[in-house]
């Protein structure tokens, strides 16, 4: 399964200097199940690498989607998740999500990651719980 993240208050804060507890096992989970992870964000490419780099969460992404990528004329373009053959964008923005549903893709809306604020780390295993039981489904489809 093609999974699709957001960076900005879905993997860390606004300012990109604090991970969201329990995001990096998360991914990595993810990425040892076999797994291909996005990364599509809104923020230019400098910006969101040195985010990346800062907190080691790089190597989870088979790719990386930046501004200049999808919307290089800032006309808020929105996250088309089947241009990398995504099927679940997990995002804190209810328009991107609201967007995914109605192209027929999965969408599930994490609560916005604020630095200085108490993390749900129950809604990531909410989360992973989904995307096994989507996982399952598909599965058992095509057995």
């Amino acid at each position: 399964m093609t999974i699709v993240f957001d960076l900005d208050n879905t993997l860390v804060d606004a300012l990109g200097s604090t991970v969201r507890p329990g995001i990096a096992e998360l991914l990595g989970r993810l990425h040892r199940e076999g797994h291909s992870l996005i990364l599509w964000t809104n923020s230019r490419k400098e910006r969101a690498q040195e985010i990346l780099r800062l907190h080691n969460l790089r190597r989870h992404f088979q790719a990386c989607i930046y501004r200049e990528d999808y919307d290089p004329d800032e006309r808020d373009v929105p996250k088309d998740i089947r241009r990398v053959r995504g099927d679940i964008l997990i995002d804190d923005d209810p328009q991107a999500i609201a967007y995914v549903r109605s192209i027929g893709r999965k969408g599930i809306l994490i609560r916005p990651f604020r630095k200085g604020r108490a993390a749900n780390r129950r809604e990531l295993s909410d989360i992973y719980n989904l995307i096994r039981r989507e996982t399952g489904f598909w599965r058992r489809l095509f057995r």
